[in-house]
């Protein structure tokens, strides 16, 4: 009795807080559930009966872009789902979701969980589906090195009631072999953007014996196909497998292997190989679950990214791209991106070191910003937020032309005014790349500046 007064109330204070938050302009992505912990810390576990079936899908990257594929893809047939879709990927978040959309019962649960908080939402939830996108290192002073967040993550799968749908292209997730747990892998194979030579060596060590990896070829950071020449461990055969990527009219059209047997194409209309893997993650549970193919395709194809995940926000004389980054990999592959872009293009990078960010911003200097250094394309890089004489630096040591290099000193304003600086200059593409806390500030900014023109 005590348990579902203490159950009642947290919701009640919960949806409170989150009325209150929204009158005073705020999201409430996480408070009300952070509040509903601490009336009632297993509200999770009784949440969580709500579902008839749940998916939790975890990694370094690419975790919110699956997250709101998957919840694309699922709404056109489910009615009753649940999800944490704006991002707040901790326990206080997923709790906050359900106290958002209160229903007595949920066909699906959809849910991104933060790598190292992995163990506390396991706590309380069996997942029927869990998928596992990649680990690179992010975040060194919250989580260490990335040995110990995958460690969280084995450690944290105690059922083998959870199907693990595992990006095979990743070493590190070779770890997971070990479990009994039914496992259905994806990856992808050689194609036209596969690199033979890595851009970011992290990560590259046989996690069975430690010896350094070969790789056949390198699709983004250390993802592809790999082999260790001393114990023979290798990237598993692939269930689902990409087997094509081409470029059109500034979309992706590759070509889906589902076991062997079926193939189709799909038109992913958004920049960046790491968006191919995002893509054939909610393809292969979506195909796991029974959905049709056909239907599959018309959601991925008329999917809209959100929330600065490649998202474009036009102006009568410009677009502007907005791209979250947080750790080397992620920026690597971004400029990467940029650097495939051929037209007349200004950038952006706002580097914060708030706590939601990491304190620890040297794996700036890990990222392979050189490969933008000779893109005479770039006519202008600006440098802003907290650490932004660190980004001008950096970028200078790269090679790119300083006279390009233009820096707003740290201050209260400089995002703002940084922001409007990029809007004003003369080019009819910007490029915004923004860590964790720097771009909702930029995307808020630049919704007001395009509701005021």
């Amino acid at each position: 009795m005590k348990n579902k007064l203490l159950f009642r109330l947290s919701i009640f204070i919960g949806k409170v807080i989150f009325l209150g938050l929204q009158i005073l302009g705020k999201q409430g992505t996480a408070l009300p559930g952070k509040i509903a912990l601490k009336i009632y810390p297993s509200i999770l576990n009784d949440l969580s009966k709500k579902c008839e079936k749940i998916i939790v899908i975890t990694g370094t990257n690419g975790k919110t872009t699956t997250n709101n594929l998957i919840n694309h893809i699922l709404n056109g047939k489910y009615e009753n789902i649940v999800s944490n879709l704006k991002g707040a990927n901790m326990i206080q978040g997923v709790v906050t979701s359900f106290i958002v959309n209160n229903k007595n019962k949920y066909e699906w649960g959809i849910f991104e969980v933060d790598e190292g908080s992995v163990p506390n939402v396991i706590e309380f939830i069996t997942p029927n589906y869990m998928i596992l996108t990649n680990f690179f290192r992010d975040q060194l002073d919250r989580y260490g090195e990335v040995d110990n967040t995958v460690k969280l993550v084995y450690d944290s799968l105690k059922s083998n009631d959870t199907t693990l749908i595992i990006n095979a292209d990743d070493p590190l997730n070779l770890k997971f072999d070990d479990l009994n747990n039914n496992k259905i892998y994806y990856g992808v194979e050689e194609n036209n953007f596969s690199k033979k030579e890595l851009s970011v060596a992290e990560a590259i060590f046989c996690v069975k014996c430690g010896k350094r990896l070969e790789y056949d070829y390198i699709n983004y950071g250390n993802i592809g196909k790999f082999k260790c020449e001393r114990c023979g461990a290798e990237r598993v055969s692939l269930d689902y497998s990409v087997e094509s990527i081409d470029m059109k009219d500034n979309s992706y059209e590759f070509l889906v292997k589902i076991h062997e047997k079926k193939k189709e194409s799909f038109i992913f209309r958004y920049m960046g190989i790491y968006n191919i893997y995002n893509c054939l993650a909610a393809i292969t549970f979506a195909v796991e679950i029974g959905l049709d193919l056909e239907y599959i395709k018309e959601k991925i194809e008329n999917f809209e990214y959100k929330l600065g995940r490649m998202e474009t926000i036009n102006f009568p004389n410009k677009d502007v791209i907005l791209v979250l980054s947080k750790n080397p990999v992620g920026l690597s592959e971004v400029l990467s991106t940029i650097a495939y872009d051929e037209d007349d293009k200004s950038v952006l990078f706002i580097l914060n070191d708030e706590p939601a960010d990491g304190k620890d911003i040297s794996w700036i200097w890990d990222a392979n910003i050189e490969e933008i250094a000779d893109i005479s394309s770039i006519t202008n890089f600006y440098s802003s937020g907290m650490r932004s004489e660190e980004v001008s630096l950096r970028i200078k040591y790269a090679g790119f032309p300083e006279e390009k290099i233009k820096t707003f000193p740290s201050c209260k304003d400089n995002i703002k005014r940084s922001v409007k600086e990029i809007l004003n200059d003369n080019q009819s593409k910007s490029y915004i790349i923004g860590t964790f806390t720097a771009m909702p500030k930029a995307r808020k900014i630049l919704i007001k500046e395009q509701k005021l023109e």
